[in-house]
């Protein structure tokens, strides 16, 4: 019996499969991709051609979710299998549910173990191209390649507003429509309870004793303008903060985004032709697009092509670089080889108006076609969470099937370990289950292990559990409380996970009601609720206090800043001019 390092995993030699051991992973992971943003989930005014055809070749998810309403917790969870209240990565602080700094210390703990780790150690090699968002830290200690990743290229942070040359503090009107703000107003809007409280205690204590208030005032000027030139320096205010890496170097600082797509499908397409001609392994490439987070950007070429204005665009362009990567697949004629899946990490950011993605329609289990997913991202509505979802081998799955059981990227990692032949220890419980035993084979096997039932999915935003599924019933314990007009917070960036307790929770139906519109009479439900307040309690006594990730600001000595040390460096991140 072979073990892999660190005791996590052990091979079982007693599971009989039908699975090649080891076929190339493709995982196709896009930003903020809504669930009605692609022809195989409805959408009609956007041209996903590949996608679509890679839903044919394989199974459709209907009930897909991902693991939390945004980036960092979302992929943290993909990566090791387990939800991000176990890995620190997560918080009821709006202003620290993701890294928003390259100078953050933290990041991915180093003693999860991530399923690219896994895929190493079995004789993969794996690469990274895209977005990290989970912890630069220290030294680069946090980046990819020190998680199991042999090569990385991409940003390892996130693509945001600044990185398009535009300003992510501004505001969206009724129609969708861009308003511009500016930062001061912004940044009073964020903080304002902080700096009524400076204004009353300075203009109390002028009128107890004036030479006091002064001080007050002037340290609390002084306080003002250095949290200004912090925040515009050494967070996702700064263009810096666009940083593009070849492993572990910095190649660009601020990233050029244009054509950042293209470069990035070129540089998956000479990851899979070098590891199968020249390396001849297999291969697991996380293919992690920047894409369709704003800032939106295309190849002039692909601007104006869509029915649906730029996030079309970007939608498409998307589409082709799928296309490219699975024609190089069928070039190295390892197509049959390869499992793919595809998925997006969250819901779409309605925050950002008409740059945003679309929530959809789902289907009911009378066939009935829903009314709109509410929410977006960030929040445990259903747009926020329920994300198209593909799975395709060719040779290996039946094409063209449709699984609406309740699923989540938590099980991608449970999956994978399954055709491996490799299990996890119950020191590190896996909160996924394998997605397997429901997906129809070509070449069944009676010995097949038939995997657990899912009874319970807890939907965490931020730290708290704000809503439950459990069979058809979703129970929301807190909502987001929307600006007006809106199923979003323009205003504030995005929601906050905790704006509105329901005692008792809202109930809904989820199989005859996806669009969570009407409210079950939770009298009628007790049983229902008492069931999933037995689920959260159980799940919280397997909880482990974990030191906290996300929440510890940036240091502006960890601010990366390329080709520059001492003096130079200094400088360079004083007058937040880290550029190359």
């Amino acid at each position: 019996m072979r073990t892999l390092s660190g005791s996590i995993f052990v091979l079982l030699i007693s599971i009989q499969i039908v699975f090649c051991v080891t076929p190339n992973i493709l995982f196709l992971l896009v930003d903020d991709l809504g669930y009605g943003d692609l022809g195989c989930y409805g959408n009609d005014t956007i041209d996903s051609t590949n996608i679509d055809s890679l839903a044919r070749q394989g199974v459709r998810y209907t009930q897909m979710y991902s693991a939390a309403p945004i980036c960092t917790p979302s992929r943290g969870s993909l990566l090791t299998g387990r939800y991000a209240i176990r890995l620190g990565l997560t918080s009821d602080d709006n202003r620290f549910r993701t890294f928003n700094s390259p100078a953050q210390p933290g990041g991915l703990p180093h003693g999860e173990t991530t399923i690219a780790e896994v895929a190493k150690q079995l004789g993969y090699r794996t690469g990274l191209i895209g977005k990290w968002h989970l912890g630069l830290g220290r030294m680069g200690e946090h980046l990819p390649t020190n998680h199991g990743f042999d090569t990385f290229f991409g940003m390892p942070v996130t693509n945001v507003q600044t990185c398009g040359n535009k300003k992510v503090y501004n505001l969206i009107g009724s129609k969708g429509e861009i308003q511009d703000r500016s930062f001061v107003l912004y940044w009073i809007s964020l903080t304002g309870k902080v700096w009524l409280t400076i204004i009353v205690s300075a203009t109390t204590a002028w009128f107890l004793a004036r030479r006091l208030g002064f001080a007050i005032f002037f340290l609390g000027l002084v306080a003002f303008i250095c949290s200004i030139w912090y925040t515009l320096s050494f967070t996702l205010l700064s263009p810096g903060s666009c940083l593009l890496y070849r492993n572990e170097t910095i190649v660009e600082q601020p990233v050029h985004l244009e054509n950042l797509t293209l470069r990035n499908t070129l540089e998956s397409v000479a990851f899979m032709n070098d590891t199968i001609l020249n390396h001849q392994k297999p291969f697991f490439l996380f293919m992690s697009y920047i894409k369709v987070h704003t800032a939106l950007f295309t190849l002039p070429e692909n601007s104006g092509r869509s029915k649906h204005g730029p996030y079309g665009d970007n939608v498409e362009e998307l589409d082709w670089s799928v296309g490219e990567i699975l024609q190089t697949l069928k070039k190295l004629k390892v197509e049959n080889d390869t499992l793919i899946f595809f998925a997006s990490d969250n819901g779409p950011f309605l925050e950002r108006g008409v740059e945003a993605g679309f929530c959809g329609h789902a289907t009911t289990a009378s066939g009935r076609i829903s009314e709109p997913l509410r929410g977006a991202k960030g929040q445990t509505w259903e747009c926020g969470i329920r994300v198209p979802g593909i799975i395709s081998w060719p040779g290996h799955i039946v094409p063209g099937q449709v699984i609406e059981s309740v699923t989540s990227l938590l099980d991608v990692y449970p999956s994978l370990l399954e055709i491996w032949n490799v299990t996890s220890s119950s020191e590190y419980p896996l909160d996924g289950i394998s997605l397997w035993p429901r997906i129809p084979l070509l070449k069944p096997n009676k010995s097949t292990n038939k995997g657990k039932e899912r009874e319970t999915l807890f939907h965490y935003c931020g730290s708290t559990i704000t809503a439950v599924r459990r069979g058809k019933f979703k129970a929301h314990y807190w909502t987001a409380v929307w600006d007006e007009g809106f199923q979003a917070c323009p205003s504030e960036t995005i929601c906050s996970c905790l704006g509105k307790k329901h005692t008792p929770p809202l109930l809904f139906d989820i199989e005859s009601d996806p669009g969570e519109v009407l409210p079950l009479n939770v009298n009628k439900h007790l049983d229902v609720l008492s069931a999933m307040d037995d689920a959260v309690r159980k799940h919280k006594e397997t909880l482990v206090p974990v030191t906290n990730q996300v929440e510890p600001l940036g240091l502006p000595w960890l601010f990366p800043c390329c080709n520059a040390s001492g003096w130079t460096r200094f400088l360079r991140l004083v007058t937040n001019s880290c550029r190359c």
